[in-house]
């Protein structure tokens, strides 16, 4: 269930309600595998959230993911639930326009960036297939989080860009955390082939 933002559809009206529609059209039984969000996860101060962590999310996105997933929880229990780091890859250069522009990026660049190589992220699917246990959940991100400055840094030296500038805005509040991944490792068998953002970007630019 995606967003096309050109449908004029509301976010919730897309991951609430689209997500209703499929779950009244799936025939019974069966093994459902849901791809949400980190995004339901409020921590603001640098520090580290994994699955038993509380999910407060502060930002309207975040509560319509949650929202998505409990209704999810409510109909299927036995789904189970990837919760995704921020996807990149070749097609999904985060902030690709600004960056070549050399417009600079709205936020605080010292904050965390938690990532995972589209390629790693499908491989994560393919292995909760295989080995998740019915109504597990599991947050799926790379070995390393990053601060935004290195990451858009990089990726402007790739591009070819002007150096990556920031509007240094502060943001009071704002999601500010780090993802683990040691759940989906040791259960799924599954580890990240662009283990950092260092990796996977060089590959995807």
């Amino acid at each position: 269930v995606g967003m096309d933002r050109a449908a004029g559809k509301s976010m919730r009206d897309v991951y609430v309600g689209g997500l209703g529609n499929v779950l009244a059209a799936l025939p019974a039984g069966g093994r459902l595998i849901y791809v949400s969000s980190t995004g339901v996860y409020g921590r603001a101060d640098g520090g580290w959230v994994d699955e038993t962590s509380p999910t407060e999310p502060v930002e309207e996105s975040g509560k319509v993911v949650l929202e998505a997933e409990r209704l999810l929880r409510e109909r299927r229990p036995d789904a189970v639930v990837l919760r995704f780091a921020g996807l990149y890859g070749p097609d999904r250069l985060l902030r690709k326009q600004p960056i070549l522009k050399g417009e600079p990026l709205v936020g605080d660049a010292d904050k965390w960036l938690n990532l995972v190589h589209a390629d790693d992220g499908a491989a994560a699917v393919l292995a909760a297939e295989a080995h998740a246990a019915p109504g597990a959940t599991y947050t799926i991100a790379d070995d390393a989080p990053t601060l935004r400055r290195a990451f858009y840094s990089l990726l402007a030296e790739l591009l070819g860009a002007p150096p990556a500038a920031f509007d240094e805005r502060p943001e009071p509040g704002a999601p500010n955390r780090r993802v683990s991944n040691r759940r989906a490792k040791a259960d799924l068998g599954w580890a990240p082939r662009f283990p950092t953002f260092r990796d996977g970007l060089a590959a995807s630019v």
